[in-house]
């Protein structure tokens, strides 16, 4: 029985490793589709709104492993998006479903994702 139960978790092991490559590969494959981009078009985000919209992730996202003083807010993200994007300022919608795109967005956007899910982002303010 010991042994049963080792050759089943050991299947199980395998196939949770499979799982998890296909999920990197459609990650991967999601990215190259650009989401972000195509949800700010929905949006109607001119190209200016765009390009800061790009800037302030980066600048998140460079900042999430910085000193702890210096790591970003929700409220920090929520006030510079409403800049950007005035007629949806503090609309939670919206900025959930941004910040839910940086899911399968380029790798640095999944680890900005990553730390916003990890502070409970966009439920903080």
């Amino acid at each position: 029985m010991a042994d049963d139960l080792t050759v089943t978790l050991a299947d199980l092991d395998a196939r949770l490793r499979a799982v998890e490559a296909m999920q990197d590969l459609i990650l991967r494959i999601l990215s190259t589709t650009k989401p972000l981009d195509n949800l700010l078009d929905q949006f109607g985000a001119t190209e200016t709104q765009e390009r800061a919209v790009y800037a302030l992730l980066d600048d998140l996202a460079s900042r999430t492993n910085g000193r702890e003083s210096d790591q970003p807010t929700y409220g920090y993200f929520e006030m510079k998006m409403g800049d950007i994007f005035p007629a949806r300022r503090r609309d939670p919608e919206f900025l959930r479903l941004l910040i839910d795109t940086l899911k399968v967005e380029r790798a640095a956007y999944r680890d900005l994702y990553a730390y916003m899910a990890a502070h409970n982002w966009p439920t903080v303010s």
